[in-house]
């Protein structure tokens, strides 16, 4: 519990962790205490040489190429395709990913430009090398990436990149659960997500879930060597369960049940990637879904606010709305459990929704530093023929 205190509202200390001071007086016969030395400088490693350099910049004609099935499909089979899988053809040396799929790697994040991109399987820093430079050349973006058994490999890696790349990237060595726990802790949104951990279906298919968990919407998650069972069946659950996602690409729509191991199981010939992109606003399904506790500034919920876009459906939003409030004592808990009864025309809608009872807690007058938190789970039941919900934001409490 204090982890997770810690993790949502900055693990403030209480008073009476900290240990009390006590005052020396040093012996008046002493002579002061000398000066320390000062401190040795920090050496830093020189730049690998296998390591090309960053200019001239390359796939200047990805500026500005919006990133669609169509657009994705064209770049591939053009001339800047050509560009970069000469460049990336054996480039860099270390990474696993043949180069067509660097290519694609490097085009998604060009032309996706993304404020933070994530990788799952770091191995020798081949693919995160790629995503860096993609970044460098537009200008803006930051890469997280792990590997549970690259700590002590990784850092003397990224130690030897030029300085422009180094300050583009953290690498996290832990195992996937706790590199997206501790994003989600550190309320980390993602738009760019590269899946190349363990291949077995149930770890790709945990990999990709909590990947787009915590994408923004319009984000794009890569699925590595989608060629081998485990990633493509994880992409192809995940596509069944969430239709409002859609592949960049035909593998998952042509896949064949009667030849389940037949043709090059990959969103764009030549590669070794699913890939999958995010619907560009919040989509509502009727699986159930929590985005996790949230803080709020006091422990006091009196409604829901929804800002719903512009699109015609009906139907009924089930949630469930969770108020805690941590303190000295046990946690504390409210539950609210409802249903809205939504009638979209084709505009855009705030909804405002007052709770038939608020949810309300009062701190003990004794607690110090008392959190609150809120949660909010959310189900769709659409109306006959009606599609999934589409909200532009996720739900906020009233008040405000």
């Amino acid at each position: 519990m204090r982890r997770l205190l810690r993790s949502l509202f900055g693990g403030s200390k209480r008073p009476d962790d900290e240990p009390a001071a006590a005052v020396v007086e040093p012996p008046p016969s002493e002579p002061p205490a000398a000066e320390p030395p000062p401190a040795e400088p920090v050496e830093t490693p020189p730049v690998d040489p296998d390591i090309r350099p960053l200019e001239p910049r390359i796939g200047n004609a990805l500026e500005g190429v919006a990133v669609t099935p169509a657009s994705l499909a064209e770049m591939m089979a053009g001339p800047v395709a050509d560009e970069l899988s000469a460049y990336f053809h054996d480039y860099p040396p270390t990474s696993l990913m043949g180069g067509r799929s660097r290519a694609l790697l490097f085009a998604l994040v060009r032309t996706q430009r993304p404020a933070t991109a994530a990788e799952v399987g770091t191995f020798h820093g081949g693919g995160a090398e790629v995503i860096t430079r993609a970044l460098w050349e537009n200008g803006e973006g930051f890469l997280h990436t792990t590997d549970p058994f690259g700590a002590e490999r990784c850092p003397e890696i990224f130690a030897r990149w030029p300085g422009e790349l180094r300050r583009l990237v953290e690498f996290h060595p832990l195992n996937s659960m706790d590199f997206f726990l501790k994003l989600h802790h550190r309320r980390v949104a993602l738009d760019f997500v590269l899946v190349d951990g363990d291949h077995d279906y149930e770890l790709a298919l945990f990999d990709l879930q909590m990947a787009a968990r915590l994408l923004r919407p319009g984000g794009i998650v890569v699925m590595n060597d989608s060629v081998q069972t485990g990633p493509f069946q994880a992409a192809k659950t995940f596509l069944a369960a969430n239709p409002a996602w859609r592949e960049l690409g035909t593998a998952i729509a042509s896949y064949d049940e009667n030849a389940p191991f037949a043709g090059g199981r990959a969103s764009q010939p030549g590669t070794g990637f699913a890939v999958l992109q995010a619907p560009s606003h919040w989509s509502i399904g009727a699986i159930p879904r929590s985005w996790g506790q949230a803080p709020v500034a006091a422990p006091l919920v009196e409604g829901l606010s929804l800002e719903a876009l512009p699109q015609v459906t009906s139907g009924h939003l089930h949630y469930q709305a969770i108020l805690r409030l941590f303190g000295d004592g046990p946690p504390q808990e409210a539950k609210r459990v409802g249903v809205i009864l939504v009638k979209l025309d084709g505009s855009a809608r705030t909804v405002a929704h007052e709770l038939a009872q608020p949810m309300r807690f009062q701190a003990s007058a004794n607690a110090i530093d008392p959190k609150s938190t809120f949660e909010i789970e959310l189900c769709w039941q659409a109306d006959p023929g009606a599609p999934p919900l589409a909200l532009a934001s996720l739900p906020s409490p009233l008040p405000r």
